[in-house]
């Protein structure tokens, strides 16, 4: 079996060695944030020596690769795909995977990270990866966005926005005829309807199989969501953005530019989701 193993960098890896004058501050002056920040560290390092030397012992083939050194070339002829991070990093990886590529999250540290699409946390790993024909497995559907026709990015799993770079300045466009005048068009796949679309008030979809996508329009009072297997959105704004996925991955959509979301290839995920996600719900309905 090969099995590719995508990691992140932890905060303190980072901090630790930056250059910037306030980044420094803040690790020799801030005291307990700053402690905070290097025992992540160290949860994380455990984790990824848990999991990289299971997956040895078990003998499989495996690399490890940092998430910023993602391509399609070194996804290709893996058996498995394994994270090790959070949501962001299963997001990132997820771009590069084959729908025929099963997909493991590891949350690796659980107690500062949420890890909604992990299938369990570094020190469960040896325990979930010996079972592994027994897991749940997940196919969730993935969108796919084309600006005046032509692919662009690669397969979305959770959401997609469109907005002015410049979070104070209004975004403009039309669709279906009607135009918007807001703080952007925000839309959302199955698995990505508990993520930020949830924070903005929609309701979640529900998971397997679904190719419905969800829409929701930001800064609008009583927006409502629309739901469909595909839109269609019409730049009316000068220097407008996509956002797949989160901050890290962005396209220009200039004014009078289209940009049309459909459904893409699946993404096969690993792991009990419909538990976790009954969790996430039940303990976010307690608390408010």
């Amino acid at each position: 079996m090969k099995v590719l193993v995508v990691y992140k960098k932890s905060a303190w890896e980072l901090f630790s060695r930056s250059e910037d004058p306030n980044v420094a501050h803040f690790m020799e002056q801030s005291g307990r944030d700053a402690q905070s920040v290097e025992q992540s560290h160290h949860v994380q390092k455990e984790s990824m020596e848990t999991i990289t030397s299971t997956l040895i012992e078990s003998g499989a083939q495996v690399s490890i690769l940092y998430r910023s050194e993602l391509s399609e070339e070194v996804t290709k002829n893996i058996d498995l795909a394994v994270t090790i991070g959070g949501d962001g990093t299963f997001l990132e990886t997820s771009h590069f995977i084959h729908e025929e590529v099963p997909i493991i999250g590891v949350n690796s540290d659980p107690s500062r990270s949420v890890g909604f699409l992990s299938a369990c946390n570094g020190s469960e790993f040896p325990d979930f990866f010996s079972d592994l024909d027994k897991q749940p497995r997940f196919n969730l559907s993935r969108a796919r966005a084309k600006i005046n026709g032509k692919v662009t990015g690669p397969p979305i799993l959770n959401d997609i926005l469109f907005s002015n770079p410049n979070p104070a300045a209004t975004t403009r466009y039309r669709m279906e005829e009607k135009s918007f005048r807001n703080s952007g068009c925000l839309f959302a796949t199955a698995a990505g309807s508990t993520a930020w679309i949830f924070q903005e008030g929609c309701a979640p979809l529900p998971l397997e199989n679904n190719k419905t996508l969800q829409c929701y329009h930001r800064g609008n009072r009583n927006a409502n969501t629309s739901t469909s297997n595909s839109f269609s959105l019409q730049s009316l704004t000068r220097k407008g953005r996509i956002y797949i996925d989160g901050e890290h991955l962005s396209y220009p959509l200039s004014i009078g530019q289209t940009l049309e979301l459909t459904t893409g290839p699946s993404l096969t995920v690993i792991g009990d989701l419909e538990r976790k996600r009954k969790t996430f719900l039940t303990k976010y309905n307690s608390n408010m």
